[in-house]
């Protein structure tokens, strides 16, 4: 059994919680092949509530096109089967589903503030690194970024590269729209304690790199 309602993407900032008409059709033993068919006949109804995806997918050796549904969308497609036909465990189905729907919305909506609070802490790497590298060569038009992997690598354990390998994501992609509440947090933890020990570190006979070679080795010891 698939899960009932996931995020259409991990991207904070893009998701929307989903799910889809292969799903339901499992759920309350119906014939997929039906619900897809509903869905099309009542087609310009379901796209008053936003575009409606179809993706295909293996079912039973075979190509099926499914269904993908926001969350208005999956309440107008239970008003039809309960309109249509009584199917018993429609009512069920629904119950689990506005459960499911409320929790994604919450764990979003958690992400979101997170990423939110994040910003002071990422303003206050920024402020650092603006404050105390200097001109003198290219490293400053490049040290967020630079500081950025160190922080990535040491929370994670992996390359910003690999990670985003691993979860299918693209190069152009901001990696930090897609953690975790808990990757999240850690990551801002560690951007406000390097922020912190530029700040407070006398650097003024230190060079860039210096600084940062000082800043990796202090994260590697705490």
């Amino acid at each position: 059994m698939n899960e009932l309602v996931r995020l259409k993407t991990q991207d904070v900032g893009n998701a929307i919680p989903i799910t889809d008409s292969l799903v339901i059709a499992e759920k309350i033993d119906y014939r997929h092949y039906m619900l897809t068919r509903l869905i099309k006949r009542h087609i310009t109804d379901f796209e008053e509530f936003g575009a409606i995806d179809f993706e295909s997918r293996l079912l039973n050796s075979k190509n099926v096109e499914v269904a993908i549904l926001n969350e208005n969308q999956f309440y107008l497609l239970i008003t039809y089967l309960r309109t249509t036909k009584k199917i018993p465990k429609v009512l069920d189905l629904k119950k689990e589903l506005v459960r499911q729907f409320d929790k994604i919305k919450k764990e979003l909506q958690a992400r979101m503030e997170t990423r939110h609070i994040g910003i002071i802490a990422r303003r206050s790497l920024t402020d650092a690194i603006k404050n105390y590298v200097t001109d003198e060569s290219k490293f400053k038009s490049f040290a967020y970024s630079t500081y950025s992997k160190l922080v990535y690598k040491k929370v994670l354990g992996k390359t910003v590269k690999k990670i985003k390998e691993e979860r299918n994501l693209k190069v152009e992609d901001n990696l930090r729209n897609f953690l975790t509440i808990i990757e999240l947090e850690k990551v801002q933890e560690l951007e406000s304690k390097i922020a912190t020990y530029i700040e407070f570190t006398d650097n003024s006979d230190k060079t860039d790199k210096e600084i940062y070679n000082e800043v990796k080795k202090y994260i590697e010891n705490n």
